[in-house]
């Protein structure tokens, strides 16, 4: 764990996303990958066809191209996966992000208008969800994180409930 994601002491620690996000990251990032390294290697491909040259060339280029954007989207989910961190305490949810650029995020529970669970066919495989907290104001209205398990996100979604809502609610009901 590098410096940034460290703990301080006495603080609520970070904690880091379940393994299945992993799993669930690369999978995605695979199909994403897959889609676009098709397109960017079949338009070369197709343009040089009509140019001169052996068609395992144009081939071999479609098939590099398809090869290096599968690479770079399973390195680019790791990254995702290793460096997201996140932490619920008294002030919010902060969720932290990023290896090369780091961002962190924080949430506070009296910004949250409404929060939402989303589970994609790849997520419910995995048992994941992605939790989408919607605040008030224009500049980061709404913070979406995939990748913790239903359980957390549900815990997550129930917790960051602004505490005067809740005794709003109970004086209502």
């Amino acid at each position: 764990m590098t410096d940034s994601l460290m703990d301080w002491p006495g603080d609520t620690p970070w904690q880091p996303l379940p393994d299945a996000a992993r799993r669930c990251f690369r999978l995605s990032s695979a199909i994403a990958g897959a889609v676009f390294g098709l397109a960017f290697g079949t338009i070369p491909a197709v343009v040089l066809a009509f140019a001169d040259g052996p068609a395992w060339w144009h081939l071999g280029m479609a098939l590099g191209a398809l090869a290096l954007c599968l690479a770079l989207a399973q390195w680019r989910a790791t990254l995702a996966f290793r460096y997201t961190r996140w932490r619920l305490d008294d002030d919010g949810l902060r969720v932290r992000r990023g290896r090369f650029w780091r961002s962190e995020v924080l949430v506070p529970r009296a910004r949250v208008q409404h929060l939402d669970i989303e589970r994609g066919p790849i997520e419910r495989r995995y048992g994941l969800a992605t939790l989408v907290v919607h605040t008030a104001g224009t500049r980061l209205s709404a913070v979406r994180q995939p990748g913790f398990d239903e359980d957390s996100a549900n815990q997550l979604r129930d917790a960051l409930v602004p505490r005067q809502r809740e005794h709003d609610d109970a004086a209502h009901g």
